[in-house]
């Protein structure tokens, strides 16, 4: 067997970070309930956090807030993790 030098594939897209989160082992519980929307307080604090993440970083957040109930740290904490900064 010859020793390869290859990265991971990094993620560069939505639908990679939801394939990724998808194959995740121990994901954490949600913790929120959600109708689907951001609250006006996560859309305040979402608009300050953009200036220093990415827009995929942002996307993953808004993704995992909504859709799968969780809060800010913790989708902050999945979105480093998976889509990076």
């Amino acid at each position: 067997m010859a020793y390869t030098d290859q990265k991971p594939k990094k993620v560069t897209t939505l639908k990679q970070a939801i394939t990724k989160f998808n194959e995740l082992k121990n994901k954490p519980k949600s913790n929120m309930k959600s109708d689907g929307k951001l609250s006006t307080r996560q859309k305040e604090i979402l608009k300050t956090h953009k200036e220093h993440h990415t827009k995929l970083h942002i996307d993953f957040m808004k993704y995992l807030m909504t859709k799968k109930n969780y809060c800010f740290e913790i989708a902050h904490s999945l979105a480093k993790k998976i889509a990076g900064k």
